[in-house]
């Protein structure tokens, strides 16, 4: 049986659409009863229960017709033919939660989907009956019952006899004894199969009434086993890609000085059973070891890099190196890489220390340390659990057209000097029709000639702030930072890949730049132009090798790259591609100063994934203790609508995010998309409701605050967006 399978009235209604059928003339009640605290009359049949429910209802003089009698029953009590000899009484059994706010956080969202799922049969109106003990003065519940007066009055409930009742408001909370009719009952009453029989009728008839059978489901017609995985994703992540170096060393064996076999094994032995499939690169001295001993190490999963040239080389050496193995070994919440780092040049605000944060903040365990004290090897964060949806992530829905894509440009100013308005017009004739976007690179300190040739690039393309790099007679400093970004940059686009354009002189000293652009082209980047020998400047004087060097336009779309995806797109995505889109964002700690900013990036993502039909409403869930007075005024001015959590309501977020998911079914009168922003969670109620959502059409997806506000971007990370607060 699918109730107690899932254990919620979510399952237990068809999907609904609009119906022809007149309106009722009287109204509907649906009873939500807790039978651990008022358990059933022994004496009394299933059917028998109903019937006497039935005129409890009556002698209230409440002109409505019980459609559905949902009762919380003890686990362990409950059994399949239980379960179907109730159900064929009209009376659905559920699971009775075993924590008090568990019980409320279950008992309140039926409510909402029973009160959503009545509106197209076209009652004249809807009450709610509470037969519950929790019902106290203080409770949870005299909340959630003002907030849905005005769609459902009256609400009868069970006073907890130990304290006043709270008072009667406008008639719409009406106190009651519950005590079911002692007088006796014809015996052939049938009134309980008289209305599964309505029930029932009415069930086909607004079945028939659904437009587009494809988008909707029902839990009569879905096998049981296929409940909890709805949807066939596209194409499922590649395990080669993440099982391979699951850990990785980078060591600096000219700093520190080591015999790469002992140190594999003290590695292996200190990391334990996390270590994974090891790999260990260790950057020596030229003269360190001939090509026979190289590969003799690399057998053993150890990788000897021989030194070009001085520190600052070694450095960035080593530096593209993790950042490009990060790239090309994603990690996410559900499989975090680990990543350690022996080195003597990791101090705080380097680039080096920055790149190696914002790892970290991407799922990767980074690790610092020192052969010489081992220990410091630090605490790994543990595999992730979560509600359902966070493992598929957010996919994007379109195949990517290098026609229209943005072509972003990383430029080196200085190296190379670039007049884009003799540019422009080749990347028309190669068939480049996007936005061009210039990021420009320029030495700390450089002459005023130099801002004027950025400040020179032609209206229609735009050019970004410039990245001033710091030297210090570090020759690597700016290639470095130009690669490190681009690697972000990839990152950030994981499964829409983009064109490229690298604009500097050709790097002599370095191998690594074509080395990072043909991993970006494995991953299905298109690189329409990179640094060479034959121009050293870009005008009207060279733009023909300039053309003749830039790509030409690929012939074929292109979709996310299969081997490196970590979000899986999923039937549902698709189809609802073109409904409204709503946005949700639980935030964990205090939030960000400017809603403003943080809004137009989420928006800015969810367009890049594929989802156009935004909804200009983002609904943030956030403790009230976290925020102040005048940072609520400053959310409100924004256009930001906020829900503020009492101090001890721990669940608080999760809960009125799905009352909210209930409350959409209502104002969106269509399926729809809602997209959750969060650190992942775990909460039962949470799976159970968007399944049911599924159920009925929609569409829910989850994904991290850290790779949305960074997804189309070349941030290292979104702690900077964020003023510094942690998501």
């Amino acid at each position: 049986s699918s109730h107690q399978k899932h254990g919620n009235l979510i399952y237990s209604y068809e999907t609904m659409s609009e119906s022809n059928r007149s309106r009722s003339t009287t109204g509907c009640i649906g009873v939500f009863w807790d039978v651990v605290d008022f358990p059933f009359p022994i004496s009394l049949s299933p059917p028998l229960i109903y019937h006497k429910m039935k005129l409890f209802v009556e002698s209230l003089h409440c002109p409505a017709e019980v459609t559905s009698i949902v009762a919380y029953v003890d686990k362990e009590k409950l059994s399949d033919e239980l379960i179907g000899v109730y159900d064929d009484a009209g009376i659905t059994l559920l699971p009775r939660q075993a924590g008090v706010y568990e019980r409320y956080q279950s008992m309140v969202l039926d409510i909402s989907v029973w009160e959503v799922d009545m509106c197209p049969l076209r009652f004249a109106g809807k009450s709610v009956m509470v037969i519950s003990k929790e019902l106290k003065k203080e409770s949870l519940f005299f909340t959630f019952f003002e907030s849905i007066a005005c769609l459902c009055r009256p609400i009868y409930y069970t006073p907890d006899h130990d304290l006043d009742p709270p008072p009667r408001q406008s008639g719409w909370l009406e106190p009651i004894c519950f005590n079911l009719p002692s007088e006796p009952i014809d015996q052939n009453v049938t009134l309980h199969r008289s209305f599964h029989r309505i029930r029932k009728s009415r069930e086909e008839e607004l079945r028939k009434s659904i437009e587009d059978e494809s988008l909707y489901y029902s839990h009569e017609t879905m096998p049981d086993d296929d409940l909890m995985n709805l949807d066939s994703s596209v194409e499922s992540t590649s395990s080669s890609s993440s099982s391979e170096s699951r850990t990785c060393v980078f060591w600096d064996g000219v700093a520190h000085p080591v015999d790469p076999q002992y140190a594999y094994k003290m590695l292996v032995h200190n990391l334990g059973s996390r270590s994974g499939d090891l790999s260990l690169m260790v950057y020596v001295n030229e003269e360190y070891t001939g090509d026979d001993l190289a590969g003799f190490y690399k057998d053993k999963g150890i990788t000897i890099i021989p030194r070009q040239g001085d520190k600052h080389a070694r450095v960035h050496n080593m530096l593209v190196d993790i950042v490009l193995w990060a790239m090309e070994n994603p990690a996410t919440y559900f499989e975090p890489k680990t990543l350690v780092v022996i080195s003597e040049n990791m101090e705080p605000g380097t680039d080096f220390r920055k790149a190696l944060e914002a790892l970290e903040n991407r799922y990767y365990n980074v690790f610092l340390g020192d052969p010489v004290f081992p220990d410091l090897i630090g605490h790994f964060k543990p595999r992730g659990e979560a509600a359902v949806g966070f493992s598929n992530g957010l996919a994007s829905l379109d195949f990517q057209d290098f026609s229209t894509s943005e072509i972003v440009t990383f430029w080196d100013v200085q190296g190379c000097k670039t007049k884009f308005s003799s540019i422009y017009p080749v990347l028309r004739r190669k068939g480049y029709h996007g936005p061009v976007i210039i990021r420009p690179y320029v030495e700390m300190g450089s002459p005023e000639d130099v801002d004027d040739l950025v400040d020179k690039t032609p209206m229609r393309i735009e050019c970004e702030s410039r990245i001033r790099v710091k030297s210090k007679g570090d020759k690597y400093a700016k290639v470095t930072r130009m690669l490190l970004d681009i690697l972000f940059w990839a990152m950030n686009h994981d499964d829409v890949p983009q064109n490229l354009m690298l604009i500097s002189e050709p790097f002599n000293d370095t191998t690594k730049c074509d080395i990072v652009l043909q991993a970006l082209e494995q991953r299905g980047f298109n690189i329409i132009y990179k640094p060479s020998h034959k121009v050293a400047f870009i005008d009207h004087s060279t733009i023909d090798s300039f053309e003749a060097l830039c790509g030409i336009l690929p012939e074929t779309f292109t979709n996310q790259s299969r081997k490196y995806a970590t979000r899986i797109l999923t039937d549902q995505s698709r189809y609802l591609a073109l409904k409204p889109v709503i946005l949700f964002w639980l935030v964990k700690d205090c939030p960000p100063s400017d809603p403003r900013k943080i809004w137009k990036i989420f928006q800015s993502a969810v367009a890049k994934k594929g989802y156009r039909s935004i909804v200009s409403l983002l609904k943030v869930y956030v403790d009230e203790e976290k925020i102040s007075d005048e940072m609520i005024k400053v959310y409100k001015k924004a256009g930001v609508t906020l829900d503020l959590i009492p101090k001890n309501d721990v669940r608080g977020k999760v809960t009125n995010m799905l009352l909210d998911f209930i409350l959409g079914l209502r104002r969106v009168f269509t399926p729809a998309n809602y997209i959750v922003i969060s650190e992942p969670f775990i909460d039962h109620m949470s799976d159970i409701v968007v399944e049911g959502l599924k159920l009925r059409g929609s569409n829910v997806l989850y994904d991290v605050p850290g790779y949305v506000l960074t997804f189309g971007t070349s941030q290292w990370s979104a702690e900077s967006l964020l003023d510094g607060n942690s998501l």
